[in-house]
């Protein structure tokens, strides 16, 4: 593709016509928060899957189907191991590959039909042991499972599934890249290969063990052991692992080997690596949207969580006392920026006698107790912040500190949170707590249920990814088959004990997964990343690649986490960087801010820059009721709100190749500024050039009412005070604008009030019909000012400006600048009304 500036003649406005095609758009009110033979199987019914399956047998393999189309197949040749289709090891164990060895399935023996579907007895090159291979229809898809007999000593299996040259794919969260072509995926909760960019510290991980391919398919392995998923091209060496200390084993445990896949680049297919006696898994066909709903339905739908999640965020990386906290709400509304939550990070728990440092790990976590010394009074503080209509949240953990280190103060934590290691509740050779054993689990959930019933109804889950505990032992069982499950018992325990104080009215942000942890979460936020554009970049991939995990209420810390040297925190994160992080925040569905550099205080910035955040943080207000409504078709079907373009245009390879932009559901395109540049660019008061790929259609530019052609790549010079931010043409999305008044500071509904945001399509004329209660708020994206606006024939009085329109009771104005148009202020009386603009 040629990248350059967009001619002028592709760049134009919206004409306004005065007759022509009609389009007629419903505004509604958003709501408050050998030989091959096709294997029999039932017809479809509607709104079933159409995913099917055919054998070849001899050597026996499996061809998966669409519609009768062929998505993809187990690939050919005869490899037995790494790289092969059908194939296991023999041997070695969970530590090493010594006296292992390889060998595959062979030819069909027999098949026999069972309730669903078939069961094909299968040769293996091992005269003694055979293989049985049940493929079988589900309600999403088609499920596969292999076993053997006997399975005596299998320790590892392989799949390989056919790939196209052109084929491109989506997965779990990611620092380095987004499509996953060309790249090892692991499924440890912890970071494993090329993933981690430059910090390996406290890394966001959602260990996925599923993917979706542009060639109208996903595969889901249903399995709680370590395994990892190679794509076309990928070589151990190339993306091999870059964080030798996260994850770690257990203290005293030998470290487990990477779950082997071919050395060679393979790139003719996806290879499939599990450390198990067996495998299943499901394919599941259509767009990747189909696709991913089938996952979700499977594995289960993700929680909706409450309005306020949506709400600005606010915390430190360490709060100095209670004092601190109150002050910075109202540092933030004296400063009229909207606030929703704010939460105390690590510290707040007690700590040893005599150590008063404020860092982080200076705390005995998990004793269930603040520090009497910097929180004396904390149901007076989480009260006085209720009464502000904010929230209040605390940082909670899996881990439990002994003994803070000399750096973090010193000191003993005996007789204040010991009970775990008196009691045996911690995973071997860890500071983990084992939420496998009934009696730690019910101690922990007790604990927090007492703090959380004080007023805490936000939760940020740090830690349960840093250890891999494949070699180590639980109360319930080998960690072999429950190190993938810790995030969710840990997870899922948080979640219950603030059912039991809050029902469902509470937010929580995580930092790892695993499939089907969702349905116990309310939202996540990325990992540590450096305050710098580099620390940016990777936290927009992290967003586009955490989205089919599930976890679609995602945020990142705006500015990043640490200042890296020899920046510090009195100047760092830059007034550049903040702002174009806040600008992605804008468009995110959560929006938090703190961290250990000027971030935690937004307020000591320049104005311009305060004056930047507040515009953020109001254009993330103003898009609620679209990212709600994303919300909620998320949480019905698992299609994320935050989605690379890929995933929105499967068949555009360009789309494929954008890591910088995304959608934001269907019809909204983001492209933050994220390049280096931008920071000189910014501190020298010039424009960054920014390169956008739009998709083939029309899109309108937000900030300057440009329409422009896609199915190219643009330049786009962007300011300070803007970002490039697109609506499709012809799409209608819930916009709350701010500029008619009516709202309160922090509101990000109101009842009796609504808003909507409307790009026509060029060239027709426009008609709406709203209908509804209460007052309506339409901005309708055109270059000028119509000759008329009616509604059901009656003409609607011009006001002068937003200001005069504020004060009447209905009427129009136009109003120039972003997100410039006609904007409308309605009240339809619970009936229809056709509105023409002229």
């Amino acid at each position: 593709m040629i990248r350059r500036r967009t001619p002028a003649r592709l760049r134009r406005r919206a004409p306004v016509l005065l007759s022509g095609l009609l389009l007629l758009l419903a505004l509604l009110p958003v709501a408050s928060p050998g030989a091959r033979a096709a294997e029999p199987s039932a017809p479809a019914e509607p709104g079933t899957t159409a995913a099917a399956w055919r054998v070849d047998a001899a050597p026996f393999g499996l061809t998966f189907l669409d519609h009768g189309r062929p998505v993809t197949a187990e690939a050919g040749g005869a490899v037995a191991g790494p790289g092969g289709r059908l194939s296991y090891q023999v041997g070695g164990s969970v530590t090493s590959q010594d006296g292992a060895t390889y060998h595959r399935l062979t030819d069909l023996v027999s098949r026999r039909p069972i309730r669903g579907g078939t069961a094909y007895t299968v040769a293996t090159d091992e005269p003694a042991r055979t293989a049985t291979v049940t493929v079988t229809r589900t309600a999403q898809g088609v499920r596969v499972r292999w076993s053997f007999s006997p399975s005596s000593d299998v320790t590892a299996v392989f799949e390989a599934l056919t790939a196209g040259g052109n084929e491109h794919y989506l997965g779990g969260s990611s620092a380095a890249y987004v499509d996953l072509r060309g790249h090892i995926r692991g499924w440890s909760p912890g970071k494993e290969g090329n993933e981690a960019g430059d910090y390996c510290q406290n890394q966001e991980q959602s260990a996925s063990t599923f993917y979706l391919s542009s060639g109208g398919y996903g595969l889901w392995a249903d399995t709680d052991h370590v395994g990892r998923f190679a794509f076309p091209g990928a070589t151990q060496q190339s993306d091999g692992p870059t964080c030798a200390s996260t994850p770690k084993p257990p203290s005293g445990a030998a470290q487990p080997y990477p779950c082997p896949v071919a050395a060679a680049a393979q790139p003719d297919r996806v290879q499939i690596c599990v450390k198990d006696a067996g495998l299943s898994y499901d394919v599941y066909t259509g767009s990747p949207a189909a696709v991913t709903s089938a996952y979700h339905r499977t594995v289960g739908l993700p929680s909706m969580p409450p309005a306020s999640e949506f709400a600005l965020m606010k915390w430190r990386d360490v709060n100095a006392d209670q004092a601190q906290v109150l002050d910075d709400v109202a540092q933030l509304k004296r400063l009229d920026i909207p606030v929703g939550t704010i939460w105390i990070d690590n510290p707040w728990e007690r700590q040893p006698a005599g150590n008063t440092h404020r860092i982080n790990g200076s705390a005995c976590t998990n004793s269930g107790e603040f520090d009497p010394t910097f929180f004396p009074d904390p149901q007076r503080m989480i009260d006085e912040i209720h009464a502000q209509g904010v929230r209040f949240g605390l940082w909670v953990t899996s881990h439990v500190v002994s003994a803070p280190s000399s750096a973090q103060g010193g000191g003993s934590c005996a007789g204040i949170n010991d009970v775990w290691a008196k009691n045996g509740w911690l995973v071997p050779g860890t500071n983990y707590i084992d939420f496998t054993n009934p009696a730690a689990r019910e101690h922990y959930v007790e604990q927090l249920t007492k703090i959380f019933e004080m007023g805490v109804d936000m939760a940020k889950e740090d830690r349960s990814e840093e250890y891999r505990f494949e070699t180590t032992s639980f109360a319930g069982g080998s960690g072999a088959g429950l190190y993938l499950r810790y995030p969710d018992l840990y997870q899922s325990a948080v979640t219950e004990a603030m059912r039991r104080a809050h029902g469902n009215d509470f937010e929580t942000l995580v930092r790892a997964g695993v499939p089907g942890t969702a349905q116990h979460t309310h939202g996540m936020w990325g990992s540590d990343v450096f305050e710098t554009f580099a620390g940016l970049r990777t936290s927009v991939r992290y967003g586009t690649s955490e989205s089919l995990t599930g976890h679609f209420a995602w945020g990142s810390d705006t500015g990043g986490i640490d200042p890296k040297s020899p920046a510090n925190a009195t100047n760092s994160p830059t007034p550049s960087l903040f702002t174009r992080w806040a600008q992605f925040s804008a468009v995110s569905p959560v929006f938090e801010v703190g961290g250990a550099g000027l971030n935690a205080t937004p307020w000591k910035y320049d104005p311009d820059t305060i004056r930047r955040f507040r515009d953020a943080v109001t254009l993330h207000y103003e898009l609620f009721p679209y990212l709600y409504g994303l919300a909620r078709d998320a949480s019905r079907t698992g299609v994320p709100i935050l989605r690379a373009l890929g995933f929105q245009y499967p068949g555009d390879p360009d789309a494929w190749a954008q890591d910088q932009e995304f959608m934001v559901g269907p019809d909204l395109l983001a492209a933050p500024v994220t390049a280096d540049r931008a920071d000189a660019d910014g501190a020298a008061g010039r424009p960054t050039p920014v390169d956008v790929y739009l998709p083939a259609g029309r899109w309108v530019d937000l900030y300057d009412g440009e329409v422009v052609d896609g199915g190219r790549t643009i330049t786009r010079e962007t300011s300070l005070d803007e970002f490039p931010l697109y609506l499709r043409a012809g799409a209608s999305i819930g916009f709350n604008t701010r500029v008619l008044g009516g709202w309160r500071t922090g509101e990000l509904s109101r009842p009796g009030l609504s808003g909507t945001l409307y790009a026509p399509e060029p060239g027709r004329a426009v008609r709406l019909r709203v209908s509804g209660t209460g007052e309506r708020q339409t901005v309708v994206l055109l270059p000028r000012a119509p000759r008329s606006v009616t509604v059901d024939g009656r003409v609607l009085p011009r006001a002068a400006d937003t200001g005069a329109l504020r004060a009447a009771r209905e009427g129009w104005t136009f109003a120039s600048g972003p997100f410039g148009g006609v904007v409308l202020k309605l009240t339809p009386h619970g009936r229809a009304a056709d509105v023409a603009i002229r």
